[in-house]
Protein backbone atom coordinates (compact mmCIF):
# COMPACT_ATOMS: atom_id res chain seq x y z
CA UNK A 1 0.00 0.00 0.00
CA UNK A 2 2.93 2.35 0.72
CA UNK A 3 4.21 1.76 -2.84
CA UNK A 4 0.77 2.63 -4.22
CA UNK A 5 0.66 5.94 -2.30
CA UNK A 6 4.19 6.88 -3.40
CA UNK A 7 3.33 6.20 -7.05
CA UNK A 8 0.16 8.31 -6.83
CA UNK A 9 2.07 11.20 -5.26
CA UNK A 10 4.70 10.96 -8.03
CA UNK A 11 2.00 11.21 -10.71
CA UNK A 12 0.55 14.32 -9.06
CA UNK A 13 4.00 15.92 -8.70
CA UNK A 14 4.85 15.36 -12.38
CA UNK A 15 1.51 16.78 -13.52
CA UNK A 16 1.82 19.80 -11.20
CA UNK A 17 5.39 20.54 -12.26
CA UNK A 18 4.41 20.61 -15.92
CA UNK A 19 1.41 22.87 -15.30
CA UNK A 20 3.13 25.37 -12.96
CA UNK A 21 6.56 25.47 -14.62
CA UNK A 22 5.42 26.18 -18.20
CA UNK A 23 4.40 29.89 -17.74
CA UNK A 24 7.67 30.63 -15.91
CA UNK A 25 9.74 29.02 -18.65
CA UNK A 26 7.97 30.98 -21.41
CA UNK A 27 8.41 34.22 -19.49
CA UNK A 28 12.15 33.59 -19.09
CA UNK A 29 12.61 32.77 -22.78
CA UNK A 30 10.83 35.92 -24.07
CA UNK A 31 11.78 38.52 -21.45
CA UNK A 32 14.85 39.73 -23.41
CA UNK A 33 12.92 40.12 -26.65
CA UNK A 34 10.12 42.02 -24.95
CA UNK A 35 12.70 44.44 -23.53
CA UNK A 36 14.14 45.01 -27.03
CA UNK A 37 10.73 45.86 -28.45
CA UNK A 38 10.05 48.23 -25.58
CA UNK A 39 13.36 50.00 -26.26
CA UNK A 40 12.56 50.38 -29.96
CA UNK A 41 9.15 51.87 -29.21
CA UNK A 42 10.73 54.38 -26.81
CA UNK A 43 13.26 55.49 -29.45
CA UNK A 44 10.54 55.95 -32.08
CA UNK A 45 8.48 57.98 -29.64
CA UNK A 46 11.50 60.15 -28.83
CA UNK A 47 12.07 60.90 -32.52
CA UNK A 48 8.43 61.89 -33.02
CA UNK A 49 8.51 64.16 -29.97
CA UNK A 50 11.71 65.85 -31.15
CA UNK A 51 10.27 66.47 -34.60
CA UNK A 52 7.17 68.08 -33.10
CA UNK A 53 9.20 70.18 -30.64
CA UNK A 54 11.45 71.64 -33.35
CA UNK A 55 9.23 73.22 -36.12
CA UNK A 56 10.92 74.24 -39.36
CA UNK A 57 11.96 77.97 -39.24
CA UNK A 58 11.21 80.28 -42.30
CA UNK A 59 14.89 80.82 -43.08
CA UNK A 60 15.94 77.19 -42.78
CA UNK A 61 18.61 75.77 -45.09
CA UNK A 62 16.76 73.46 -47.51
CA UNK A 63 19.77 71.17 -48.05
CA UNK A 64 20.33 70.94 -44.33
CA UNK A 65 16.64 70.18 -43.76
CA UNK A 66 16.68 67.48 -46.43
CA UNK A 67 19.82 65.99 -44.88
CA UNK A 68 18.20 66.03 -41.47
CA UNK A 69 15.00 64.48 -42.78
CA UNK A 70 16.95 61.76 -44.56
CA UNK A 71 18.89 61.01 -41.39
CA UNK A 72 15.70 60.81 -39.38
CA UNK A 73 14.09 58.61 -42.04
CA UNK A 74 17.14 56.34 -42.08
CA UNK A 75 17.05 56.01 -38.31
CA UNK A 76 13.31 55.29 -38.34
CA UNK A 77 13.81 52.69 -41.06
CA UNK A 78 16.55 51.12 -38.97
CA UNK A 79 14.27 51.08 -35.96
CA UNK A 80 11.47 49.52 -37.99
CA UNK A 81 13.83 46.81 -39.19
CA UNK A 82 14.94 46.24 -35.61
CA UNK A 83 11.30 45.98 -34.56
CA UNK A 84 10.59 43.47 -37.32
CA UNK A 85 13.62 41.41 -36.36
CA UNK A 86 12.58 41.44 -32.71
CA UNK A 87 9.05 40.39 -33.66
CA UNK A 88 10.38 37.58 -35.85
CA UNK A 89 12.68 36.47 -33.06
CA UNK A 90 9.74 36.35 -30.66
CA UNK A 91 7.70 34.32 -33.15
CA UNK A 92 10.59 31.91 -33.62
CA UNK A 93 11.12 31.62 -29.86
CA UNK A 94 7.42 30.96 -29.30
CA UNK A 95 7.45 28.26 -31.98
CA UNK A 96 10.49 26.61 -30.41
CA UNK A 97 8.94 26.97 -26.98
CA UNK A 98 5.71 25.40 -28.24
CA UNK A 99 7.64 22.46 -29.66
CA UNK A 100 9.60 22.06 -26.42
CA UNK A 101 6.38 22.23 -24.42
CA UNK A 102 4.67 19.60 -26.56
CA UNK A 103 7.68 17.32 -26.24
CA UNK A 104 7.84 17.86 -22.46
CA UNK A 105 4.14 17.15 -22.09
CA UNK A 106 4.45 14.03 -24.25
CA UNK A 107 7.33 12.72 -22.14
CA UNK A 108 5.42 13.57 -18.99
CA UNK A 109 2.34 11.73 -20.29
CA UNK A 110 4.50 8.71 -21.19
CA UNK A 111 6.03 8.72 -17.70
CA UNK A 112 2.63 8.94 -16.03
CA UNK A 113 1.28 6.16 -18.26
CA UNK A 114 4.26 3.95 -17.38
CA UNK A 115 3.83 4.62 -13.65
CA UNK A 116 0.09 3.94 -13.95
CA UNK A 117 0.69 0.58 -15.65
CA UNK A 118 3.30 -0.42 -13.08
CA UNK A 119 0.99 0.66 -10.28
CA UNK A 120 -1.91 -1.35 -11.69
CA UNK A 121 0.33 -4.39 -12.05
CA UNK A 122 1.49 -4.09 -8.43
CA UNK A 123 -2.08 -3.70 -7.19
CA UNK A 124 -3.15 -6.71 -9.26
CA UNK A 125 -0.29 -8.75 -7.80
CA UNK A 126 -1.13 -7.73 -4.23
CA UNK A 127 -4.81 -8.57 -4.71
CA UNK A 128 -3.95 -11.91 -6.30
CA UNK A 129 -1.62 -12.88 -3.44
CA UNK A 130 -4.28 -11.89 -0.89
CA UNK A 131 -6.87 -14.00 -2.68
CA UNK A 132 -4.55 -17.00 -2.82
CA UNK A 133 -3.81 -16.65 0.90
CA UNK A 134 -7.54 -16.60 1.59
CA UNK A 135 -8.06 -19.74 -0.51
CA UNK A 136 -5.25 -21.57 1.31
CA UNK A 137 -7.03 -20.84 4.58
CA UNK A 138 -10.21 -22.46 3.22
CA UNK A 139 -8.22 -25.43 1.88
CA UNK A 140 -6.74 -25.98 5.33
CA UNK A 141 -10.21 -25.82 6.85
CA UNK A 142 -11.55 -28.30 4.26
CA UNK A 143 -8.72 -30.71 5.08
CA UNK A 144 -9.40 -30.49 8.82
CA UNK A 145 -13.09 -31.21 8.22
CA UNK A 146 -12.24 -34.09 5.93
CA UNK A 147 -9.90 -35.67 8.48
CA UNK A 148 -12.74 -35.35 11.02
CA UNK A 149 -14.96 -37.03 8.40
CA UNK A 150 -17.30 -34.07 8.21
CA UNK A 151 -17.76 -34.71 4.51
CA UNK A 152 -20.61 -32.26 3.97
CA UNK A 153 -18.70 -29.37 5.54
CA UNK A 154 -15.55 -30.25 3.59
CA UNK A 155 -17.50 -30.29 0.30
CA UNK A 156 -19.04 -26.89 1.13
CA UNK A 157 -15.56 -25.47 1.68
CA UNK A 158 -14.40 -26.81 -1.68
CA UNK A 159 -17.43 -25.25 -3.38
CA UNK A 160 -16.57 -21.90 -1.76
CA UNK A 161 -12.93 -22.26 -2.88
CA UNK A 162 -14.09 -22.93 -6.43
CA UNK A 163 -16.13 -19.69 -6.43
CA UNK A 164 -13.18 -17.67 -5.14
CA UNK A 165 -10.93 -19.23 -7.77
CA UNK A 166 -13.41 -18.21 -10.50
CA UNK A 167 -13.44 -14.59 -9.32
CA UNK A 168 -9.63 -14.52 -9.14
CA UNK A 169 -9.34 -16.00 -12.64
CA UNK A 170 -11.38 -13.12 -14.09
CA UNK A 171 -8.61 -10.60 -13.30
CA UNK A 172 -5.57 -12.88 -13.43
CA UNK A 173 -2.89 -13.07 -16.13
CA UNK A 174 -3.19 -15.72 -18.84
CA UNK A 175 -0.53 -17.86 -17.16
CA UNK A 176 -2.27 -17.66 -13.79
CA UNK A 177 -5.64 -18.40 -15.38
CA UNK A 178 -4.25 -21.70 -16.63
CA UNK A 179 -2.85 -22.57 -13.18
CA UNK A 180 -6.13 -21.70 -11.49
CA UNK A 181 -8.05 -23.90 -13.91
CA UNK A 182 -5.76 -26.85 -13.10
CA UNK A 183 -6.23 -26.29 -9.35
CA UNK A 184 -10.01 -26.15 -9.73
CA UNK A 185 -9.94 -29.44 -11.62
CA UNK A 186 -7.90 -31.08 -8.86
CA UNK A 187 -10.31 -29.86 -6.19
CA UNK A 188 -13.30 -31.15 -8.13
CA UNK A 189 -11.65 -34.58 -8.32
CA UNK A 190 -10.95 -34.46 -4.59
CA UNK A 191 -14.57 -33.59 -3.90
CA UNK A 192 -15.76 -36.49 -6.05
CA UNK A 193 -13.53 -38.96 -4.14
CA UNK A 194 -14.58 -37.87 -0.63
CA UNK A 195 -17.37 -40.43 -0.48
CA UNK A 196 -15.39 -43.32 -2.01
CA UNK A 197 -11.66 -42.81 -1.38
CA UNK A 198 -10.88 -40.51 1.54
CA UNK A 199 -7.05 -40.91 1.45
CA UNK A 200 -6.96 -40.08 -2.27
CA UNK A 201 -9.12 -36.99 -1.67
CA UNK A 202 -6.74 -35.84 1.08
CA UNK A 203 -3.74 -36.36 -1.20
CA UNK A 204 -5.32 -34.24 -3.91
CA UNK A 205 -6.10 -31.47 -1.42
CA UNK A 206 -2.50 -31.57 -0.19
CA UNK A 207 -1.30 -31.38 -3.80
CA UNK A 208 -3.43 -28.28 -4.39
CA UNK A 209 -1.93 -26.71 -1.25
CA UNK A 210 1.63 -27.23 -2.50
CA UNK A 211 0.79 -26.12 -6.05
CA UNK A 212 -0.60 -22.88 -4.64
CA UNK A 213 2.69 -22.31 -2.78
CA UNK A 214 4.51 -22.63 -6.10
CA UNK A 215 2.05 -20.26 -7.76
CA UNK A 216 2.56 -17.62 -5.04
CA UNK A 217 6.35 -17.79 -5.42
CA UNK A 218 6.00 -16.98 -9.13
CA UNK A 219 3.98 -13.77 -8.56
Amino acid sequence: MKTVLIALVLILVLAGAGYLGLPVLIKQETSGLVADIHDVKQRLQKIEEESKAAPLPPNADVQKVIKTVNAIYSEMASLEDSLKNSTSAIDETMKKQSTMTEEALRKQADTIDKIDKELRAKIQGIMFDATMANIRGHILKARVELVAKNIGTAKAELDLINEIFSRASAVASDENKKSIKELQTSLQKAKAEMDTDLPSALNKIDLVWHEMSRLLRKT
